[in-house]
Order: C-alpha cells, then sequence, then structure tokens
C-alpha cells in the first residue's frame, strides 16, 4: 500500500510544476488526503476492491488505463488533446466522492437471521473458540450481538449448520455507507476537488460524468440524459473517463481480493 499511495502523490505533485504547470492549492488537496480515508478506505460496500486501500487502488488503475487512452486516441485521431495534468485530475478525483464515505461494520443482519443464527449458537460450546473470536460475536454479557453483519451471519450460520468441525471460517472486513455530505457521486467529487484546486471544463464534465450510462437518468432526454450526451461531444475526456473506470472495475478488479 505504501507504493501505491506514494505513486498517487507523486502524480497529483505533477499537476503543480513551477515553471511548467500552475495549479496552486494541489499541496492542502494532498494534506487533505493523506489526513482523510482516501488511502485506507474500500472502493466499494460489496463488488470491486471492496478492502481498505481498494480506493487508492482503484484511482490508480484508472489513470493507468486513461493515460494509455488518451495516447491511442491522440495518435490516430486528429484533433484531440489532452493534457497529462487532466489525464491525473481526472482519474485521481473521478471517486473522491468516497472519501470518508464507508463506515467499518456492514449492515446489521435481519431479525430471521440473527434468531436462526441464535438457535445455532446455543447448541454450541464456544469455550473452546479463541478469545478474539468470540469478542466478535459475543457482547461482554455474553448474547449474540445485535449488530453483527448481515453477511457475517451468512457465513456462520453456513459454517454451524455444514462445516461444523471444520474451523471456524474468516469473517472479512465489511462496510456500511456513512455519507458525511450527501451530494450525490461526480458531483461530490467535483465540490471536494474544487476546495483546493481550480478545474478545467474538460476535467469538470469527465469527473461529474464519469458513471456514464449508469448515472440515474441518463436514459432519459431531459435533464440528465441531455447534458450528459451534450457534454460527451463537447469533451473527449468524458468517454474516455467513464470507459477507463468501467474497464478497471469490471475487468481488472471484480470481486477479487488482494
Amino acid at each position: 500500500m505504501e507504493k501505491t499511495k506514494q505513486q498517487i502523490l507523486d502524480l497529483w505533485h505533477q499537476v503543480n510544476r513551477p515553471g511548467q504547470v500552475n495549479r496552486p492549492g494541489i499541496e492542502d488537496l494532498i494534506k487533505f488526503l493523506e489526513k482523510s480515508d482516501f488511502f485506507t478506505a474500500p472502493c466499494s460496500m460489496n463488488h470491486h476492491l471492496a478492502y481498505p486501500g481498494g480506493l487508492a487502488i482503484h484511482s490508480l488503475n484508472v489513470h493507468r488505463l486513461l493515460t494509455e487512452k488518451c495516447r491511442l486516441y491522440q495518435t490516430i485521431q486528429k484533433g484531440i488533446t489532452i493534457l497529462d495534468e487532466e489525464v491525473i485530475v481526472a482519474a485521481l478525483g473521478h471517486d473522491l466522492c468516497k472519501v470518508n464515505y464507508y463506515k467499518e461494520g456492514g449492515e446489521p443482519c435481519s431479525d430471521a437471521q440473527y434468531n436462526f443464527l441464535n438457535s445455532l449458537l446455543n447448541r454450541i460450546c464456544w469455550e473452546d473458540e479463541p478469545v478474539s473470536v468470540r469478542e466478535r460475536i459475543f457482547s461482554s454479557e455474553g448474547k449474540l450481538k445485535r449488530s453483527i453483519p448481515g453477511n457475517h451471519a451468512t457465513i456462520l450460520i453456513d459454517w454451524l449448520k455444514n462445516r461444523r468441525f471444520d474451523p471456524m471460517p474468516e469473517l472479512p472486513m465489511v462496510y456500511s455507507v456513512n455519507d458525511q455530505l450527501p451530494l450525490g457521486h461526480g458531483e461530490k467529487s467535483l465540490s471536494i476537488l474544487q476546495d483546493f484546486i481550480s478545474l478545467t471544463d474538460d476535467e469538470k464534465l469527465a469527473i461529474r460524468w464519469h458513471m456514464g450510462p449508469t448515472e440515474p437518468g441518463t436514459h432519459f432526454n431531459y435533464p440528465s440524459g441531455y447534458a450528459f450526451r451534450a457534454a460527451m461531444e463537447r469533451s473527449p475526456l468524458v468517454t474516455l473517463l467513464f470507459t477507463a473506470d468501467l474497464e478497471a472495475s469490471q475487468i481488472l478488479e471484480g470481486e477479487k481480493k488482494p
């Protein structure tokens, strides 16, 4: 993770190079990222890179893909000019909406899961299990925690029903949403970035519409669908970023674990 972090910080430093690129505010943005959970946050709750550090890894994956796509199209298509710093800002900034967005501990299990798991647990002698395991499942009063996440409950129910004499399966890190600034997705990323640095119009359009056709409303004529299509026509970076994001999440990352 340290290598990924350093690569990302090095890229951000390239956006403001004295005598070459003037983008004041980058140092403050970097300080914000280092104080936030950007380098430890997951990229999703249940899908691609849903583990600590996933957001940073995804951002770097998108940067690599976007860089290659921009080079290709600028070579074969006349009239396309995308600056390196625009690639960095768009790729590394598109998902800043996920900073301080997730919290550890998934959504609590349903009442049915809780009651069924409780009935199974009552038949088991837990004294043989390590203290660290018991503390994750039981309260200090020895009762099953009502806050146990639903996917943890599913794993434990399957184990107790079908594989009781196997070692207890690992309970993965799980998350739930704790959105402290519910502005939306691309809109929120723009808001965070513009608290620190100025953006080009191409960067604004690409980041705002980086969800592409999956953005709610983009299939309709008005208002979102019209704006999305107009953004694609105005800036090639819009299409290049949302396809790089899609390719990273669906092909490079999927639901694989580190």
